[in-house]
């Protein structure tokens, strides 16, 4: 087995271990976070069908202001040019690693409520590789708890390929591995119920050409808010909320995803136990302008394994997009 090494440098302020629990995406596979080791692992599959076994773990820079990641790549050539740094770009795209997210930290020191988020190398939302990922794994976390959302997601990985490095792990399937493997696996192993028939005409689509998404994923750094989420929205399973949740994954803060989370939040932290108007929660936020996600979204966090379930016991239920404990008033 051939092995490959590659770097990332990220601007502080960063942390790998706080990018990858900002929310739920590292207990769903291809991901596996390995707590005591401090490493992300991940299976990514090449163009050619080679699966790749992806480390990254936090390592010093010696470039001023930087933090560095340091990537291992272990599969079948491995070390034939090109993989290395293609594995690389990816890992940046999942970290968010480009992001120039100065404004944001500016606005966090001057906030009492948001100044633990650069202390914390806070402020980056992992997400996948391609938004035909997020966007499934998106779906599949519609109106479900959180367990139940992991449970789908790691039963629908088994449709793809194992990496040789580590066959525990599967890269995660291609919208034809989807569809040969048809509505009734969906339904009978994954149990993703009324998703099934979202997910088959969204792997159909993607697969004949009628949608295309790694072409939205690229288009989304110049797309306006308003272009962006019309083009979500028009995906099957993709409401309002969830258009906004895979905006703040694209890098589009503008807007707070508003689900039932958020309202269970917003009632406890702001309104003295009365539940909101979704226009109320967004007035809260306006003022943070194209920051407005990332405020309502890090204001909640905690450096944790599952730290939305903090929230979710306080407001006596579990959700899925639950988020930490409060900090001191975003008022």
């Amino acid at each position: 087995m051939q092995t490959a090494s590659a770097r990332l440098e990220v601007r502080k302020p960063f942390s790998l271990f706080t990018t990858v629990v900002s929310h739920g995406w590292y207990q769903t596979q291809p991901f596996r976070w390995l707590h005591d080791e401090r490493v992300l692992e991940r299976a990514e599959r090449l163009h050619d069908g080679r699966v790749m076994l992806v480390r990254m773990r936090e390592a010093k820079s010696k470039r001023r202001g930087h933090v560095q990641v340091a990537l291992t790549v272990a599969g079948e050539g491995a070390s034939d040019p090109g993989v290395a740094d293609e594995m690389a770009r990816r890992a940046a795209v999942v970290l968010r690693a480009n992001d120039d997210l100065r404004p944001f930290y500016a606005l966090c020191r001057e906030v009492g409520a948001l100044q633990h988020v650069p202390a914390l190398g806070a402020g980056r939302c992992m997400r996948a590789p391609t938004l035909w990922e997020d966007v499934i794994k998106t779906v599949l976390s519609t109106n479900v708890n959180w367990r139940q959302a992991v449970v789908m997601a790691n039963r629908l990985v088994q449709l793809g390929d194992p990496a040789p490095a580590d066959p525990t792990l599967r890269a995660w399937p291609t919208p034809g591995q989807v569809v040969r493997a048809r509505e009734r696996f969906l339904r009978g192993v994954v149990r993703a119920g009324y998703r099934s028939p979202y997910i088959m005409e969204l792997a159909n689509a993607q697969k004949s050409g009628a949608i295309d998404l790694d072409a939205l994923d690229a288009a989304s750094p110049t797309m306006s808010e308003e272009e962006l989420f019309k083009a979500l929205v028009g995906l099957r399973g993709i409401g309002k909320s969830s258009a906004h949740f895979l905006m703040n994954l694209l890098g589009h803060y503008d807007h707070v995803p508003v689900d039932s989370a958020t309202f269970a939040y917003a009632t406890r932290v702001f309104f003295r136990g009365k539940r909101p108007t979704e226009k109320q929660i967004r007035r809260r936020f306006a003022s943070y302008g194209k920051w407005q996600s990332l405020v309502y979204w890090f204001g909640r966090f905690e450096p944790k394994l599952e730290w939305w379930e903090i929230e979710a016991a306080a407001n006596g239920k579990r959700r899925v997009s639950g988020g930490g404990g409060a900090k001191a008033s975003l008022a």
